[in-house]
């Protein structure tokens, strides 16, 4: 009797706690919101405040071609070299363009905001990757991305490829569904992400490819490895053999062989049929939607046409590694671990959940891994598409491992997050990690006043109002890090961070770029390439090592120097 009233009243107060219980739809709700807060504060933290070169030239082109329309623009109109010049993200320049005509005097306040906003999107896309690679585990998700952005954030400013790190991130995410569900309509999103790609950052229209190979090579790998090459070789062998042998003896081991081999090649194939059930690590399988992602993607390559620059989307990239900005531009630099400590650590972090943790990888996986991570060691840039591809997969890993040695801990850990007290602790986490990452900003200038020459180009600027000098006389030679401030300002300058404009690999009759950078290097001599393109003022970094040597030249007339910048006229120039 006693025995009986005790599990009465145990079971009415197990009742009344499930009552009570928070329903497990209302807590992934709750889960969400809560990651979406901390990840749009921890972007806010990571989106930086000084402008960046490329948003000058940017600005300019868009006013540019909102002024002038966007078809059958040949000439570059902002250097003074009379160069051809295609639009490689002409949509993007005219995008930032309105916006900076929309903000008027606070177009800098107008386009850091929209730099934080597009910060957030790209956080908030990463976390619906990643829920999708982890199948739905909310709380490796929401981890992987915040760290996610901690590794990204410099490379995170206002320039087009914030945008296309959104715009990959989509790709495999619809990639993924197209294979999961084989529905069109995700290949179809493939076809509008790659259109936007072609004319934002057209340059890097070929990453959809690359984005997409891992799928498909898994898939030809599999179908090659079911063909039994080895065995159908063998055996036409052995019946070219055949023709040649009278023997009957002869004739009769030969069609043993034969069947041998067709017996062979049934054993491998239940083989492989069994180890792609229960496989050891690697995950292999021939998904007959690829098929439908090939066909999709040769659509996407026909796309590359639509553009202003007609076959610039298929040959950019090309020339630019033909040429010579790659050995010059810090970008473009060979990748040093020792310099990324934030993607030291998640590159050992990835190598050490795939040799230890007890987990099966995808082929495809291990593929997009193995492949970005070696397009991070040839150029710094690329560590930015690891970040974006190898996190879901990391936290498809680690996902996976808590799914097979402990699958409750991330519900407790959900439970207790989605709990008043809990969702106070994270965000207070979260804020305290962000503000450490702002620390800082608040008191930075939009402008560097030391990295862009701005007061002197306001000197610059009525100095030639004063002496009745057009822009097309000026002939200022100015160094490759600011050009673009000169060019937004109105100067035509020597050169800007438009590189590709200045080499002979996009149409330049001289290799300006190399030039340009040989004068405050002192590689060559800096008279000499003045005279060669009738250099009539020089703007340089103080710092510069030149500068000493032009400040001590009878020939050059220093004009001004603010300490940061000085400016020079060449006498033999008149």
């Amino acid at each position: 009797m006693e025995e009986d009233l005790s599990n009465r009243k145990l079971k009415k107060k197990n009742k009344a706690k499930e009552k009570y219980e928070m329903p497990d739809s209302t807590r992934n709700i709750i889960f969400n919101i809560l990651a979406f807060i901390c990840i749009i504060i921890m972007a806010i933290a990571i989106t930086p405040k000084s402008m960046q070169n490329d948003t000058f030239y940017n600005i300019k082109c868009g006013e540019y071609l909102v002024q002038n329309g966007i078809f059958n623009q040949t000439e570059d109109p902002f250097s003074w070299h009379d160069l051809s010049y295609t639009w490689p993200h002409w949509l993007f320049d005219i995008l930032i363009y309105l916006l900076y005509a929309a903000c008027g005097n606070f177009w800098k306040t107008g386009i850091y905001i929209a730099t934080m906003i597009f910060t957030a999107i790209l956080g908030l896309s990463m976390y619906k990757l990643c829920l999708q690679m982890t199948k739905n585990n909310k709380v490796v998700s929401f981890l992987a991305t915040l760290c996610a952005l901690y590794v990204i954030k410099p490379y995170v400013a206002a320039r087009a490829q914030l945008i296309t790190f959104i715009l990959f991130i989509w790709e495999v995410y619809f990639i993924e569904k197209l294979l999961e569900t084989n529905k069109k309509r995700y290949g179809f999103g493939i076809l509008g992400i790659t259109f936007l790609v072609v004319q934002l950052h057209c340059a890097v229209f070929p990453m959809i490819f690359v984005f997409a190979a891992p799928y498909v090579v898994e898939y030809l790998f599999v179908v090659l490895v079911d063909l039994n090459l080895d065995e159908k070789l063998f055996r036409l062998g052995v019946r070219i053999l055949k023709k040649f042998t009278n023997s009957k003896e002869k004739l009769e081991k030969l069609d043993n062989l034969i069947d041998k081999s067709l017996k062979n090649e049934e054993s491998k194939k239940i083989k492989r049929e069994k180890q792609r059930k229960n496989p050891y690590k690697v995950i292999t399988s021939k998904n007959k939607a690829v098929i439908t992602l090939i066909i999709f993607l040769v659509i996407a390559l026909l796309i590359g046409f639509i553009n202003p620059m007609g076959t610039g989307a298929f040959t950019y990239t090309y020339k630019i590694y033909q040429g010579n900005t790659t050995g010059s531009i810090n970008e473009h630099l060979p990748l040093t671990l020792a310099d990324n400590k934030a993607y030291a650590i998640m590159l050992s972090v990835i190598i050490i959940s795939l040799v230890l943790f007890d987990v099966k990888v995808r082929l495809s996986d291990l593929f997009m891994l193995g492949g970005t991570i070696f397009l991070s060691f040839k150029a710094r840039r690329q560590v930015s598409l690891v970040v974006i591809m190898g996190m879901p997969i990391l936290a498809k890993i680690i996902a996976g491992f808590f799914e097979k040695y402990d699958q409750k801990l991330c519900d407790i850990i959900k439970k207790l997050a989605t709990s008043f007290v809990g969702i106070i602790l994270t965000v207070w986490v979260v804020t305290l990690i962000s503000q450490d990452i702002y620390k800082g900003k608040e008191r930075q200038d939009y402008i560097s006043t030391d990295s862009y020459p701005v007061d002197a180009t306001e000197w610059l600027i009525s100095y030639m109002e004063d002496n009745n000098i057009s822009k097309d006389e000026l002939h200022l030679y100015n160094e490759y890090n600011y050009g673009s401030y000169l060019l937004f300002e109105g100067i035509p300058v020597f050169i800007d961070s438009r590189c590709d404009l200045y080499t002979p690999e996009f149409g330049s009759k001289d290799d300006i770029f190399t030039d340009a950078l040989d004068v405050p290097s002192l590689n060559s001599n800096y008279e000499t390439i003045f005279e060669k393109y009738d250099v009539r003022y020089v703007m340089l970094d103080c710092d510069s090592s030149v500068n000493n040597n032009l400040h001590d030249d009878s020939n050059y007339d220093l004009l001004y120097d603010d300490g940061n910048f000085a400016i020079y006229k060449r006498l033999n120039a008149e």
